[in-house]
Protein backbone atom coordinates (compact mmCIF):
# COMPACT_ATOMS: atom_id res chain seq x y z
CA UNK A 1 0.00 0.00 0.00
CA UNK A 2 1.46 3.37 -1.03
CA UNK A 3 0.84 6.64 0.74
CA UNK A 4 -0.87 9.74 -0.50
CA UNK A 5 1.55 12.56 -1.31
CA UNK A 6 2.50 14.82 1.59
CA UNK A 7 0.76 17.75 -0.09
CA UNK A 8 -2.51 15.85 -0.42
CA UNK A 9 -2.20 14.55 3.12
CA UNK A 10 -1.88 18.13 4.33
CA UNK A 11 -4.98 19.14 2.36
CA UNK A 12 -6.97 16.23 3.79
CA UNK A 13 -5.84 17.17 7.30
CA UNK A 14 -6.83 20.80 6.66
CA UNK A 15 -10.29 19.64 5.53
CA UNK A 16 -10.67 17.63 8.70
CA UNK A 17 -9.48 20.52 10.88
CA UNK A 18 -12.02 22.81 9.24
CA UNK A 19 -14.72 20.22 9.83
CA UNK A 20 -13.85 19.89 13.52
CA UNK A 21 -13.93 23.68 13.88
CA UNK A 22 -17.37 23.76 12.23
CA UNK A 23 -18.94 21.29 14.69
CA UNK A 24 -19.98 23.83 17.38
CA UNK A 25 -21.81 25.83 14.71
CA UNK A 26 -23.42 22.69 13.31
CA UNK A 27 -24.55 21.76 16.81
CA UNK A 28 -26.09 25.19 17.39
CA UNK A 29 -28.00 24.92 14.12
CA UNK A 30 -29.18 21.43 15.06
CA UNK A 31 -30.21 22.58 18.54
CA UNK A 32 -32.29 25.46 17.17
CA UNK A 33 -34.19 23.17 14.80
CA UNK A 34 -34.77 20.70 17.66
CA UNK A 35 -36.08 23.44 19.98
CA UNK A 36 -38.45 24.67 17.26
CA UNK A 37 -39.65 21.10 16.59
CA UNK A 38 -40.30 20.48 20.31
CA UNK A 39 -42.27 23.73 20.60
CA UNK A 40 -44.41 22.97 17.54
CA UNK A 41 -44.80 19.29 18.63
CA UNK A 42 -46.28 18.04 15.34
CA UNK A 43 -44.66 20.11 12.58
CA UNK A 44 -43.87 17.55 9.87
CA UNK A 45 -41.45 19.80 7.97
CA UNK A 46 -39.45 20.71 11.08
CA UNK A 47 -39.19 17.06 12.10
CA UNK A 48 -37.99 16.07 8.61
CA UNK A 49 -35.45 18.90 8.62
CA UNK A 50 -34.20 17.82 12.05
CA UNK A 51 -33.76 14.23 10.88
CA UNK A 52 -31.91 15.43 7.76
CA UNK A 53 -29.45 17.50 9.81
CA UNK A 54 -28.86 14.65 12.27
CA UNK A 55 -28.25 12.25 9.37
CA UNK A 56 -25.72 14.65 7.83
CA UNK A 57 -23.81 14.89 11.10
CA UNK A 58 -23.73 11.09 11.31
CA UNK A 59 -22.42 10.81 7.75
CA UNK A 60 -19.84 13.60 7.94
CA UNK A 61 -18.56 12.35 11.31
CA UNK A 62 -18.06 8.91 9.77
CA UNK A 63 -16.17 10.45 6.85
CA UNK A 64 -13.76 12.30 9.14
CA UNK A 65 -13.27 9.51 11.69
CA UNK A 66 -15.39 10.65 14.65
CA UNK A 67 -17.02 7.30 15.35
CA UNK A 68 -18.45 8.35 18.74
CA UNK A 69 -20.24 11.32 17.16
CA UNK A 70 -21.45 9.00 14.40
CA UNK A 71 -22.91 6.58 16.95
CA UNK A 72 -24.62 9.34 18.96
CA UNK A 73 -26.09 10.91 15.82
CA UNK A 74 -27.26 7.52 14.55
CA UNK A 75 -29.04 6.88 17.86
CA UNK A 76 -30.69 10.31 17.57
CA UNK A 77 -31.72 9.51 13.99
CA UNK A 78 -33.30 6.21 15.08
CA UNK A 79 -35.25 8.10 17.75
CA UNK A 80 -36.58 10.56 15.17
CA UNK A 81 -37.52 7.69 12.81
CA UNK A 82 -39.54 6.16 15.65
CA UNK A 83 -41.34 9.47 16.29
CA UNK A 84 -42.14 9.84 12.59
CA UNK A 85 -43.48 6.28 12.37
CA UNK A 86 -45.67 6.85 15.45
CA UNK A 87 -47.54 9.83 14.07
CA UNK A 88 -44.99 12.69 14.01
CA UNK A 89 -46.05 14.05 17.42
CA UNK A 90 -43.34 15.00 19.93
CA UNK A 91 -44.86 14.19 23.32
CA UNK A 92 -43.23 14.85 26.68
CA UNK A 93 -41.30 11.58 26.70
CA UNK A 94 -40.03 12.11 23.15
CA UNK A 95 -39.05 15.66 24.05
CA UNK A 96 -36.89 14.42 26.93
CA UNK A 97 -35.19 11.87 24.67
CA UNK A 98 -34.46 14.53 22.05
CA UNK A 99 -32.90 16.79 24.69
CA UNK A 100 -30.81 13.88 26.00
CA UNK A 101 -29.58 13.10 22.47
CA UNK A 102 -28.68 16.76 21.96
CA UNK A 103 -26.59 16.75 25.13
CA UNK A 104 -24.63 13.71 23.96
CA UNK A 105 -23.92 15.34 20.61
CA UNK A 106 -22.99 18.64 22.30
CA UNK A 107 -20.37 16.83 24.43
CA UNK A 108 -18.53 15.66 21.31
CA UNK A 109 -19.01 18.86 19.28
CA UNK A 110 -17.65 21.02 22.11
CA UNK A 111 -14.25 19.25 22.11
CA UNK A 112 -14.13 16.99 19.03
CA UNK A 113 -10.37 16.43 19.27
CA UNK A 114 -10.87 14.25 22.34
CA UNK A 115 -13.08 11.85 20.38
CA UNK A 116 -11.05 11.61 17.14
CA UNK A 117 -10.86 7.92 16.23
CA UNK A 118 -9.32 8.45 12.79
CA UNK A 119 -6.11 6.65 11.81
CA UNK A 120 -3.67 7.05 8.95
CA UNK A 121 -5.18 3.96 7.34
CA UNK A 122 -8.33 5.84 6.43
CA UNK A 123 -6.39 8.15 4.13
CA UNK A 124 -4.06 5.75 2.36
CA UNK A 125 -4.43 4.84 -1.28
CA UNK A 126 -3.00 1.84 -3.10
CA UNK A 127 -1.21 2.27 -6.40
CA UNK A 128 -2.24 5.78 -7.33
CA UNK A 129 -2.00 5.98 -11.12
CA UNK A 130 0.20 8.55 -12.76
CA UNK A 131 -2.05 10.46 -15.12
CA UNK A 132 0.60 12.78 -16.51
CA UNK A 133 0.60 12.33 -20.25
CA UNK A 134 3.97 11.13 -21.47
CA UNK A 135 5.35 11.69 -24.92
CA UNK A 136 5.36 8.62 -27.11
CA UNK A 137 8.98 7.94 -28.05
CA UNK A 138 10.01 5.40 -30.65
CA UNK A 139 13.67 4.48 -31.03
CA UNK A 140 14.64 3.28 -34.51
CA UNK A 141 17.89 1.32 -34.51
CA UNK A 142 19.54 1.01 -37.90
CA UNK A 143 22.92 1.51 -39.50
CA UNK A 144 22.06 4.61 -41.57
CA UNK A 145 19.87 2.50 -43.84
CA UNK A 146 17.16 4.09 -45.97
CA UNK A 147 14.47 1.89 -44.43
CA UNK A 148 15.12 3.31 -40.96
CA UNK A 149 15.05 6.87 -42.24
CA UNK A 150 11.81 6.31 -44.16
CA UNK A 151 10.24 4.60 -41.15
CA UNK A 152 11.15 7.55 -38.93
CA UNK A 153 9.49 9.93 -41.36
CA UNK A 154 6.29 7.86 -41.58
CA UNK A 155 6.00 7.47 -37.78
CA UNK A 156 6.46 11.22 -37.40
CA UNK A 157 3.27 11.87 -39.38
CA UNK A 158 1.34 10.06 -36.64
CA UNK A 159 2.68 12.15 -33.78
CA UNK A 160 5.47 9.95 -32.48
CA UNK A 161 8.76 11.43 -31.36
CA UNK A 162 11.33 9.38 -33.26
CA UNK A 163 15.00 9.03 -32.37
CA UNK A 164 17.24 7.23 -34.86
CA UNK A 165 20.12 5.38 -33.21
CA UNK A 166 22.89 4.39 -35.58
CA UNK A 167 24.81 1.97 -33.37
CA UNK A 168 23.90 -0.70 -30.86
CA UNK A 169 26.55 0.55 -28.43
CA UNK A 170 24.63 3.79 -27.78
CA UNK A 171 21.21 2.10 -27.46
CA UNK A 172 21.45 1.40 -23.73
CA UNK A 173 22.18 5.03 -22.87
CA UNK A 174 19.10 6.21 -24.77
CA UNK A 175 16.81 3.62 -23.20
CA UNK A 176 18.02 4.46 -19.69
CA UNK A 177 16.68 7.99 -19.91
CA UNK A 178 13.12 7.11 -20.85
CA UNK A 179 10.07 5.03 -19.89
CA UNK A 180 7.42 3.06 -21.78
CA UNK A 181 9.13 3.39 -25.14
CA UNK A 182 9.23 1.22 -28.19
CA UNK A 183 12.28 0.06 -30.10
CA UNK A 184 12.06 -0.71 -33.82
CA UNK A 185 15.16 -2.37 -35.20
CA UNK A 186 16.49 -4.19 -38.25
CA UNK A 187 17.14 -7.90 -37.78
CA UNK A 188 20.59 -7.50 -39.34
CA UNK A 189 21.64 -6.06 -35.96
CA UNK A 190 21.12 -9.45 -34.25
CA UNK A 191 21.13 -12.04 -37.05
CA UNK A 192 23.74 -14.71 -36.30
CA UNK A 193 24.94 -12.53 -33.41
CA UNK A 194 23.79 -14.37 -30.27
CA UNK A 195 25.68 -12.06 -27.91
CA UNK A 196 24.00 -8.98 -29.37
CA UNK A 197 20.58 -10.67 -29.27
CA UNK A 198 21.14 -11.56 -25.61
CA UNK A 199 22.16 -7.96 -24.89
CA UNK A 200 18.92 -6.67 -26.47
CA UNK A 201 16.88 -9.02 -24.30
CA UNK A 202 18.81 -7.92 -21.20
CA UNK A 203 18.05 -4.26 -21.93
CA UNK A 204 14.36 -5.12 -22.12
CA UNK A 205 14.50 -7.00 -18.82
CA UNK A 206 16.28 -4.09 -17.14
CA UNK A 207 13.32 -1.86 -18.01
CA UNK A 208 10.97 -4.30 -16.22
CA UNK A 209 9.67 -5.24 -19.68
CA UNK A 210 8.31 -1.72 -20.21
CA UNK A 211 10.33 -1.54 -23.43
CA UNK A 212 8.53 -3.07 -26.42
CA UNK A 213 10.52 -4.28 -29.44
CA UNK A 214 9.48 -4.64 -33.08
CA UNK A 215 11.87 -6.21 -35.58
CA UNK A 216 11.76 -5.68 -39.34
CA UNK A 217 13.57 -7.68 -42.00
CA UNK A 218 13.83 -8.29 -45.73
CA UNK A 219 13.76 -12.02 -44.90
CA UNK A 220 10.88 -14.09 -43.56
CA UNK A 221 11.69 -17.54 -42.29
CA UNK A 222 11.36 -19.54 -39.09
CA UNK A 223 14.96 -19.10 -37.99
CA UNK A 224 15.01 -15.31 -38.15
CA UNK A 225 11.63 -15.05 -36.41
CA UNK A 226 12.89 -17.42 -33.71
CA UNK A 227 15.97 -15.25 -33.15
CA UNK A 228 13.73 -12.19 -32.79
CA UNK A 229 11.51 -13.89 -30.21
CA UNK A 230 14.54 -15.01 -28.22
CA UNK A 231 15.84 -11.43 -28.28
CA UNK A 232 12.61 -10.22 -26.67
CA UNK A 233 10.76 -9.18 -29.80
CA UNK A 234 7.05 -8.38 -29.50
CA UNK A 235 6.33 -8.40 -33.24
CA UNK A 236 7.94 -8.93 -36.64
CA UNK A 237 7.37 -7.08 -39.92
CA UNK A 238 8.74 -7.75 -43.37
CA UNK A 239 10.03 -5.19 -45.83
CA UNK A 240 8.40 -3.33 -47.57
CA UNK A 241 6.78 -2.19 -44.34
CA UNK A 242 3.00 -1.87 -44.21
CA UNK A 243 2.95 1.46 -42.37
CA UNK A 244 -0.76 1.37 -41.52
CA UNK A 245 -0.47 -2.05 -39.90
CA UNK A 246 2.76 -1.04 -38.19
CA UNK A 247 1.14 2.08 -36.73
CA UNK A 248 -1.72 -0.03 -35.36
CA UNK A 249 0.81 -2.27 -33.64
CA UNK A 250 2.87 0.65 -32.34
CA UNK A 251 -0.33 2.18 -30.94
CA UNK A 252 -1.30 -1.03 -29.17
CA UNK A 253 2.15 -1.46 -27.63
CA UNK A 254 2.43 2.14 -26.42
CA UNK A 255 -1.20 2.66 -25.52
CA UNK A 256 -1.80 4.03 -22.01
CA UNK A 257 -5.30 3.10 -20.90
CA UNK A 258 -5.29 5.85 -18.28
CA UNK A 259 -4.68 8.80 -20.63
CA UNK A 260 -8.34 9.80 -20.39
CA UNK A 261 -9.13 10.13 -16.68
CA UNK A 262 -12.58 9.21 -15.43
CA UNK A 263 -14.89 12.17 -14.82
CA UNK A 264 -16.97 11.88 -11.64
CA UNK A 265 -19.90 14.13 -10.72
CA UNK A 266 -20.35 14.46 -6.94
CA UNK A 267 -23.85 15.48 -5.85
CA UNK A 268 -23.90 16.52 -2.19
CA UNK A 269 -24.83 19.68 -0.28
CA UNK A 270 -22.21 19.21 2.45
CA UNK A 271 -19.10 21.21 1.38
CA UNK A 272 -16.67 19.43 3.73
CA UNK A 273 -17.62 15.97 2.52
CA UNK A 274 -17.65 17.08 -1.11
CA UNK A 275 -14.12 18.48 -0.73
CA UNK A 276 -12.91 15.32 0.99
CA UNK A 277 -14.20 12.85 -1.60
CA UNK A 278 -13.25 15.11 -4.52
CA UNK A 279 -9.68 15.29 -3.24
CA UNK A 280 -9.47 11.51 -2.76
CA UNK A 281 -10.75 10.86 -6.30
CA UNK A 282 -8.51 13.55 -7.81
CA UNK A 283 -5.49 12.02 -6.08
CA UNK A 284 -6.41 8.76 -7.84
CA UNK A 285 -6.22 10.53 -11.19
CA UNK A 286 -9.90 11.36 -11.74
CA UNK A 287 -11.59 14.62 -12.71
CA UNK A 288 -14.41 15.77 -10.45
CA UNK A 289 -17.35 18.12 -10.91
CA UNK A 290 -19.60 19.14 -8.02
CA UNK A 291 -23.34 19.84 -7.79
CA UNK A 292 -24.62 21.07 -4.43
CA UNK A 293 -28.05 22.01 -5.79
CA UNK A 294 -30.08 19.05 -7.19
CA UNK A 295 -31.96 21.42 -9.51
CA UNK A 296 -28.74 22.15 -11.43
CA UNK A 297 -27.68 18.54 -11.92
CA UNK A 298 -29.23 18.05 -15.38
CA UNK A 299 -27.47 21.14 -16.73
CA UNK A 300 -24.16 20.00 -15.25
CA UNK A 301 -24.64 16.52 -16.73
CA UNK A 302 -25.08 18.03 -20.19
CA UNK A 303 -21.89 20.06 -19.83
CA UNK A 304 -19.61 17.66 -17.93
CA UNK A 305 -20.66 14.33 -19.50
CA UNK A 306 -19.38 12.37 -16.47
CA UNK A 307 -18.54 8.67 -16.39
CA UNK A 308 -20.27 8.23 -13.02
CA UNK A 309 -22.44 10.11 -10.50
CA UNK A 310 -21.57 9.84 -6.80
CA UNK A 311 -24.68 10.98 -4.94
CA UNK A 312 -25.75 11.67 -1.36
CA UNK A 313 -29.01 10.10 -0.20
CA UNK A 314 -30.50 13.02 1.71
CA UNK A 315 -30.56 16.60 0.42
CA UNK A 316 -32.93 19.55 0.92
CA UNK A 317 -35.87 19.86 -1.51
CA UNK A 318 -34.97 16.69 -3.46
CA UNK A 319 -33.42 13.56 -2.00
CA UNK A 320 -31.06 11.22 -3.84
CA UNK A 321 -33.51 8.52 -5.01
CA UNK A 322 -35.92 11.13 -6.43
CA UNK A 323 -33.04 12.85 -8.24
CA UNK A 324 -31.89 9.49 -9.62
CA UNK A 325 -35.39 8.87 -11.00
CA UNK A 326 -35.39 12.31 -12.67
CA UNK A 327 -31.98 11.61 -14.23
CA UNK A 328 -33.18 8.25 -15.54
CA UNK A 329 -36.09 9.99 -17.30
CA UNK A 330 -33.54 11.66 -19.59
CA UNK A 331 -32.61 9.33 -22.44
CA UNK A 332 -29.10 10.78 -22.71
CA UNK A 333 -28.32 9.88 -19.09
CA UNK A 334 -29.93 6.44 -18.81
CA UNK A 335 -26.64 4.55 -18.84
CA UNK A 336 -24.57 6.74 -16.47
CA UNK A 337 -23.87 4.75 -13.27
CA UNK A 338 -25.32 6.33 -10.11
CA UNK A 339 -23.62 5.32 -6.86
CA UNK A 340 -25.20 6.41 -3.57
CA UNK A 341 -22.79 7.29 -0.78
CA UNK A 342 -24.52 7.63 2.57
CA UNK A 343 -24.51 6.67 6.22
CA UNK A 344 -27.91 5.04 5.64
CA UNK A 345 -27.60 1.39 6.74
CA UNK A 346 -31.25 0.31 6.40
CA UNK A 347 -31.21 -2.35 3.67
CA UNK A 348 -34.82 -1.69 2.63
CA UNK A 349 -34.08 2.00 2.12
CA UNK A 350 -30.92 1.12 0.20
CA UNK A 351 -32.87 -1.27 -2.03
CA UNK A 352 -35.49 1.43 -2.66
CA UNK A 353 -32.72 3.82 -3.73
CA UNK A 354 -31.39 1.22 -6.17
CA UNK A 355 -34.92 0.66 -7.50
CA UNK A 356 -35.20 4.38 -8.29
CA UNK A 357 -32.23 4.16 -10.65
CA UNK A 358 -29.11 3.67 -8.54
CA UNK A 359 -26.43 1.15 -9.47
CA UNK A 360 -24.76 0.69 -6.11
CA UNK A 361 -24.90 1.83 -2.50
CA UNK A 362 -21.74 2.58 -0.51
CA UNK A 363 -22.11 2.99 3.23
CA UNK A 364 -20.06 5.51 5.22
CA UNK A 365 -17.47 5.39 6.62
CA UNK A 366 -15.65 4.17 3.54
CA UNK A 367 -11.91 3.89 3.08
CA UNK A 368 -10.44 5.75 0.08
CA UNK A 369 -9.08 2.51 -1.41
CA UNK A 370 -12.54 0.95 -1.49
CA UNK A 371 -14.18 4.12 -2.81
CA UNK A 372 -11.63 4.41 -5.61
CA UNK A 373 -11.94 0.72 -6.51
CA UNK A 374 -15.74 0.84 -6.63
CA UNK A 375 -15.90 4.08 -8.60
CA UNK A 376 -13.18 2.97 -11.04
CA UNK A 377 -14.74 -0.41 -11.84
CA UNK A 378 -18.17 1.07 -12.57
CA UNK A 379 -16.81 4.04 -14.53
CA UNK A 380 -14.65 1.69 -16.61
CA UNK A 381 -17.60 -0.59 -17.36
CA UNK A 382 -19.74 2.38 -18.34
CA UNK A 383 -17.06 3.76 -20.62
CA UNK A 384 -16.62 0.37 -22.31
CA UNK A 385 -20.36 -0.05 -22.92
CA UNK A 386 -20.66 3.52 -24.14
CA UNK A 387 -17.73 2.98 -26.50
CA UNK A 388 -19.43 0.09 -28.28
CA UNK A 389 -22.76 1.94 -28.42
CA UNK A 390 -21.33 5.18 -29.79
CA UNK A 391 -18.32 4.17 -31.87
CA UNK A 392 -17.67 2.98 -35.38
CA UNK A 393 -16.31 -0.56 -35.11
CA UNK A 394 -13.50 -0.08 -37.67
CA UNK A 395 -12.02 3.28 -36.69
CA UNK A 396 -13.16 3.74 -33.10
CA UNK A 397 -14.52 7.19 -33.97
CA UNK A 398 -18.04 8.40 -33.18
CA UNK A 399 -20.63 6.81 -35.43
CA UNK A 400 -22.95 8.82 -37.68
CA UNK A 401 -25.79 9.18 -35.16
CA UNK A 402 -23.57 10.23 -32.26
CA UNK A 403 -21.61 12.61 -34.47
CA UNK A 404 -24.74 14.50 -35.50
CA UNK A 405 -25.92 14.50 -31.89
CA UNK A 406 -22.56 15.94 -30.83
CA UNK A 407 -22.79 18.66 -33.50
CA UNK A 408 -26.25 19.65 -32.27
CA UNK A 409 -25.05 19.84 -28.65
CA UNK A 410 -21.87 21.74 -29.48
CA UNK A 411 -23.81 24.35 -31.46
CA UNK A 412 -26.10 24.85 -28.46
CA UNK A 413 -23.05 25.21 -26.23
CA UNK A 414 -21.43 27.69 -28.63
CA UNK A 415 -24.63 29.76 -28.67
CA UNK A 416 -24.77 29.78 -24.90
CA UNK A 417 -21.11 30.75 -24.45
CA UNK A 418 -20.90 32.99 -27.55
CA UNK A 419 -18.03 30.88 -28.88
CA UNK A 420 -16.90 30.05 -32.41
CA UNK A 421 -17.13 26.58 -33.92
CA UNK A 422 -16.15 24.93 -37.19
CA UNK A 423 -17.48 21.80 -38.85
CA UNK A 424 -15.30 20.01 -41.41
CA UNK A 425 -16.44 17.26 -43.78
CA UNK A 426 -13.74 15.00 -45.27
CA UNK A 427 -13.98 12.58 -48.20
CA UNK A 428 -11.10 10.34 -49.29
CA UNK A 429 -10.37 10.89 -52.98
CA UNK A 430 -10.85 7.97 -55.40
CA UNK A 431 -11.52 5.56 -52.54
CA UNK A 432 -13.53 3.19 -54.73
CA UNK A 433 -10.46 2.84 -56.91
CA UNK A 434 -8.38 1.97 -53.82
CA UNK A 435 -10.81 -0.84 -52.96
CA UNK A 436 -11.02 -2.08 -56.55
CA UNK A 437 -7.25 -2.16 -57.13
CA UNK A 438 -5.85 -2.98 -53.70
CA UNK A 439 -8.76 -4.78 -52.01
CA UNK A 440 -11.14 -3.92 -49.21
CA UNK A 441 -8.74 -4.97 -46.45
CA UNK A 442 -6.23 -2.44 -47.71
CA UNK A 443 -9.03 0.11 -48.01
CA UNK A 444 -9.91 -0.48 -44.37
CA UNK A 445 -6.31 0.21 -43.39
CA UNK A 446 -6.44 3.50 -45.30
CA UNK A 447 -9.56 4.48 -43.36
CA UNK A 448 -7.88 3.58 -40.09
CA UNK A 449 -4.75 5.54 -40.96
CA UNK A 450 -6.81 8.71 -41.57
CA UNK A 451 -8.71 8.08 -38.35
CA UNK A 452 -5.43 7.71 -36.47
CA UNK A 453 -3.99 10.87 -38.02
CA UNK A 454 -7.06 12.94 -37.11
CA UNK A 455 -6.96 11.71 -33.52
CA UNK A 456 -3.29 12.56 -33.22
CA UNK A 457 -3.42 16.04 -34.78
CA UNK A 458 -6.62 17.33 -33.18
CA UNK A 459 -7.25 18.27 -29.55
CA UNK A 460 -9.08 16.02 -27.15
CA UNK A 461 -11.78 18.67 -26.90
CA UNK A 462 -12.48 18.40 -30.64
CA UNK A 463 -14.99 15.82 -31.88
CA UNK A 464 -14.13 13.34 -34.64
CA UNK A 465 -16.54 10.94 -36.30
CA UNK A 466 -16.92 8.61 -39.23
CA UNK A 467 -19.78 10.06 -41.24
CA UNK A 468 -20.14 6.98 -43.40
CA UNK A 469 -18.12 5.02 -45.97
CA UNK A 470 -15.01 7.03 -46.78
CA UNK A 471 -16.41 10.23 -45.24
CA UNK A 472 -15.28 11.67 -41.92
CA UNK A 473 -16.29 14.79 -40.01
CA UNK A 474 -14.65 16.99 -37.39
CA UNK A 475 -16.11 19.52 -34.93
CA UNK A 476 -13.44 22.07 -34.03
CA UNK A 477 -14.39 23.66 -30.70
CA UNK A 478 -13.60 27.34 -30.00
CA UNK A 479 -11.88 27.67 -33.37
CA UNK A 480 -12.20 30.50 -35.87
CA UNK A 481 -12.30 29.98 -39.63
CA UNK A 482 -8.68 30.97 -40.26
CA UNK A 483 -7.25 28.52 -37.73
CA UNK A 484 -9.63 25.77 -38.83
CA UNK A 485 -8.33 26.03 -42.39
CA UNK A 486 -4.71 25.89 -41.19
CA UNK A 487 -5.37 22.85 -39.01
CA UNK A 488 -7.21 20.88 -41.67
CA UNK A 489 -4.73 21.86 -44.36
CA UNK A 490 -1.81 20.57 -42.28
CA UNK A 491 -3.65 17.28 -41.79
CA UNK A 492 -4.42 17.09 -45.51
CA UNK A 493 -0.76 17.60 -46.44
CA UNK A 494 0.44 15.00 -43.93
CA UNK A 495 -2.11 12.41 -45.07
CA UNK A 496 -0.99 12.84 -48.67
CA UNK A 497 2.56 11.84 -47.67
CA UNK A 498 1.64 8.61 -45.88
CA UNK A 499 2.71 5.60 -47.91
CA UNK A 500 0.26 2.69 -48.08
CA UNK A 501 1.33 -0.83 -49.00
CA UNK A 502 -0.47 -3.66 -50.78
CA UNK A 503 0.39 -6.64 -52.95
CA UNK A 504 -0.25 -4.39 -55.96
CA UNK A 505 2.47 -1.97 -54.86
CA UNK A 506 2.88 1.16 -52.76
CA UNK A 507 0.41 4.01 -53.21
CA UNK A 508 -0.60 7.37 -51.73
CA UNK A 509 -4.06 8.78 -51.02
CA UNK A 510 -5.45 12.29 -50.62
CA UNK A 511 -8.69 13.77 -49.32
CA UNK A 512 -10.98 16.70 -50.05
CA UNK A 513 -12.49 18.82 -47.30
CA UNK A 514 -15.29 21.35 -46.84
CA UNK A 515 -15.58 23.62 -43.80
CA UNK A 516 -18.53 25.61 -42.42
CA UNK A 517 -18.45 28.09 -39.55
CA UNK A 518 -20.58 29.08 -36.59
CA UNK A 519 -21.91 31.73 -35.98
CA UNK A 520 -21.89 32.55 -39.73
CA UNK A 521 -24.24 29.58 -40.09
CA UNK A 522 -26.67 29.41 -37.19
CA UNK A 523 -27.77 25.80 -36.71
CA UNK A 524 -26.35 22.28 -36.81
CA UNK A 525 -28.35 21.11 -39.81
CA UNK A 526 -27.18 23.99 -42.01
CA UNK A 527 -23.58 23.63 -40.79
CA UNK A 528 -23.69 20.00 -41.90
CA UNK A 529 -25.27 20.80 -45.25
CA UNK A 530 -22.94 23.71 -46.06
CA UNK A 531 -19.80 21.76 -45.15
CA UNK A 532 -21.02 18.88 -47.31
CA UNK A 533 -21.59 21.18 -50.29
CA UNK A 534 -18.16 22.76 -49.82
CA UNK A 535 -16.55 19.32 -49.72
CA UNK A 536 -18.14 18.27 -53.00
CA UNK A 537 -17.08 21.58 -54.54
CA UNK A 538 -13.50 20.76 -53.50
CA UNK A 539 -13.80 17.43 -55.34
CA UNK A 540 -15.22 19.15 -58.42
CA UNK A 541 -12.32 21.60 -58.40
CA UNK A 542 -9.68 18.87 -58.63
CA UNK A 543 -9.67 17.11 -55.23
CA UNK A 544 -6.92 17.20 -52.58
CA UNK A 545 -7.97 20.65 -51.43
CA UNK A 546 -10.06 22.51 -48.86
CA UNK A 547 -12.98 24.82 -49.63
CA UNK A 548 -14.88 26.88 -47.09
CA UNK A 549 -18.64 27.36 -47.19
CA UNK A 550 -18.11 31.12 -47.18
CA UNK A 551 -16.37 30.81 -50.57
CA UNK A 552 -19.54 29.31 -52.06
CA UNK A 553 -21.55 32.33 -50.90
CA UNK A 554 -19.09 34.69 -52.57
CA UNK A 555 -19.43 33.04 -55.99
Amino acid sequence: MSRISDKTNERLKALKDNYLKSLPGRYNQLKQIAVDAIEKRNDKDLLSDLRLQVHKIAGSAATFGLSILTDEAKGFENLLDSIIQNGEIIDEDASKQIIQSLKKIRTVCAEPGKFDSDTDETISISDIPNTDEEKKIVFVLGENDLISKDLSEQLGYFGYTVQVINSFSSLKDHIKEARNELLVMNTNMIENKPMTAAAVKKIKEETNRQLSIIFFSDKDNFNIRHECVQAGGDDFFTVPLDVSRLIDRVDSLTNDENTNPYHILIVDDDPEQVSYYALVLQQAGMITSVASDPKKVLDILSEAKPDLILMDMYMPECDGPDLAAIIRQQEAFVSIPIVFLSFESNKEIQFEAIRHGGDDFLTKPIKPDFLISSVTSKAERNRTLRYFMERDSLTGLLNHVKLKEALFNEVLRAERTEAELCFAMIDIDHFKQVNDVHGHMTGDRVLKSLSRLLQDRLRRTDVIGRYGGEEFAVILINTDSENAQKIMNNIRESFAQIRHVSSEGDFYVTFSCGISFFPNIKNASELNSEADQAMYKAKENGRNRIICASELLDT
